[in-house]
């Protein structure tokens, strides 16, 4: 029984960060592999993992964050509003790198640097 409670608790879970996983997770990783070619990662993390692991690591790496915010959701899920704000930032995050990504793929300059920020 206990067994598939967590299932069902992960799957509830899933669901509920499908806007994380397919922004943050799917579309920052799908863009990055297709913007790479044609740019560089200019966040120093990711930057590190491609240059010493490859993209494929930087795809367990989101996945690892995913398990880790899986374990991590009960606690902040007791403190109010925290837990909608971090999992609306954490969407957003991956709505803007994914839509700036897209840019270099479409039109060779990120939002990044059309604002002037690098």
């Amino acid at each position: 029984m206990e067994v598939c409670n967590a299932r069902g608790s992960f799957s509830s879970y899933l669901y509920e960060i499908r806007f994380i996983i397919l922004f943050y997770v799917i579309g920052d990783w799908v863009s990055t592999v297709c913007a790479l070619p044609q740019g560089m990662e200019y966040n120093p993390i990711p930057a590190m993992i491609l240059e010493n692991y490859g993209i494929y690591h930087l795809l367990l790496v989101k996945i690892g964050f995913i398990l880790m915010l899986f374990y991590v959701a009960p606690l902040i899920k007791t403190s109010g509003k925290k837990w909608a704000f971090m999992k609306h930032t954490i969407e957003s995050v991956g709505v803007f790198v994914t839509a700036n990504n897209l840019m270099v793929v479409y039109y060779g300059n990120s939002l990044i640097q059309a604002l002037g920020i690098v």
